[in-house]
């Protein structure tokens, strides 16, 4: 009886040492896929695309006595995705007082979603919605907007993070070669 369930835990360690392997072997595959996707980055700044955007919404608010008359249609009120074409389109019309107006009727169409509450700005809110809308599907956008553009701090703590994932791949790539030896026997 005792040998039986020796062999069975043979057996379940054979197993698993194989599902390890394979594991190993499939984050090797994962550790090669985001170095090679590392060496292909692209980064799209849209820090000054959005900085002035927010620049001519802020002067369009201030110069703004929200009691401006939007025309919009029915069918930009029937769901939030209309709502944010509407608002796209027309920020793109550059029409930007009008843009400002319609987000506060969706705000309250539509409380604490993607307008925001009453509380929140609505510059900052356009500027996410619009961000989100021209970067939806892409990887590796960046925008920095706001009074203090100091990326002096974000730029150093990137690089340190920068330098520990190029060391952390470097690794990956040294055990998978290592593996790779040991398990050819080469």
């Amino acid at each position: 009886m005792e040998n039986l369930a020796e062999l069975e835990l043979c057996r379940r360690l054979y197993k698993l040492h194989f599902q390890l392997l394979l594991l190993f072997q499939a984050y090797c595959k994962l550790i090669s896929r985001v170095d090679t996707m590392k060496r292909e980055a692209e980064v799209t700044n849209m820090s000054e695309e959005l900085t002035i955007l927010e620049s001519c919404l802020i002067e369009a608010e201030t110069g703004n006595d929200n009691q401006e008359d939007v025309c919009m249609s029915d069918n930009a009120q029937t769901n939030t995705e209309t709502a944010i074409q509407s608002l796209i389109e027309t920020l793109r019309a550059r029409d930007f007082s009008s843009a400002l107006t319609q987000v506060k009727i969706f705000r309250s169409l539509w409380p604490n979603d993607i307008f925001g509450n009453e509380k929140d700005n609505a510059v900052q809110t356009l500027l996410h919605i619009y961000f989100r809308h021209q970067t939806l599907g892409q990887t590796g956008c960046l925008a920095v907007v706001g009074p203090s553009r100091d990326l002096s701090q974000a730029s150093t703590r990137l690089m340190e993070l920068n330098l520990q994932i190029r060391e952390a791949l470097s690794q990956a790539q040294a055990c998978q070669l290592h593996a790779t030896t040991f398990s050819t026997g080469l």
